[in-house]
């Protein structure tokens, strides 16, 4: 099991070149406190052109101790002296989750696709049932899956399906498929009977 807390900024009308860098600082100064950080943008969908940072951690202990020390690294400390002095964005989180599966198979995957279902907590292990049958259709398309749930959040009927791509193209040729494959539909059909599809995005790895 991984954990996940992420931070979710919509930058001000004519701030990305300035936020992009801030934030690029910023997941810079995690790294070094055993954060695995990295930076995306939302290109598509809900909240399109929002920033996310992300930062995984194997244990809720491991991030509780990066978080203790980049929050008192001085490179954290000059971005948010900046961002008190300058406001450029609005900041929502951390928040924090819990992936209840994440496959990974290596290799570049500067694409993901997001897709939130509103799902009672009951209901989460029908939920999971699917995952077998969705993960042999990823392998299909070597693509990565993931499946998430909020440990500390607002929204806790929130459940995350995560799909990593190479890039682009690779998301634009499985789209296809997936659009044309009648077990996916099966499987999408199924899973709208306990849960309910909310929003989703299309994020590009940027840093």
């Amino acid at each position: 099991m991984s954990y996940v807390s992420i931070r979710e900024f919509t930058p001000y009308d004519g701030k990305d070149a300035v936020l992009e860098p801030r934030l690029s600082r910023a997941i810079s100064a995690m790294t070094k406190h055993g954060a695995a950080s990295s930076l995306y943008k939302v290109i598509g969908g809900d909240r399109a052109g929002d920033y996310e940072v992300y930062n995984w951690y194997e244990t809720v202990g491991a991030g509780a101790r990066a978080m203790k020390g980049f929050s008192a690294d001085p490179e954290m400390l000059a971005v948010q002296a900046e961002r008190a002095a300058d406001p450029i964005a609005q900041m929502r989180g951390p928040w924090l989750g819990r992936m209840l599966y994440n496959q990974q198979l290596g290799g570049e995957r500067n694409i993901s696709v997001h897709r939130d279902y509103a799902v009672e907590r009951k209901d989460v292990p029908k939920m999971m049932e699917f995952v077998p049958d969705l993960q042999k259709i990823c392998d299909s398309l070597d693509a990565e899956l993931g499946v998430g749930v909020p440990l500390i959040a607002e929204d806790h009927q929130m459940m995350r399906v995560v799909y990593r791509l190479k890039d682009l193209e690779h998301w634009g040729d499985c789209m296809d498929a997936l659009i044309a494959n009648t077990d996916f539909a099966s499987l999408i059909e199924k899973a709208n009977e306990i849960g309910t599809l909310t929003q989703s995005r299309l994020l590009m790895k940027i840093g």
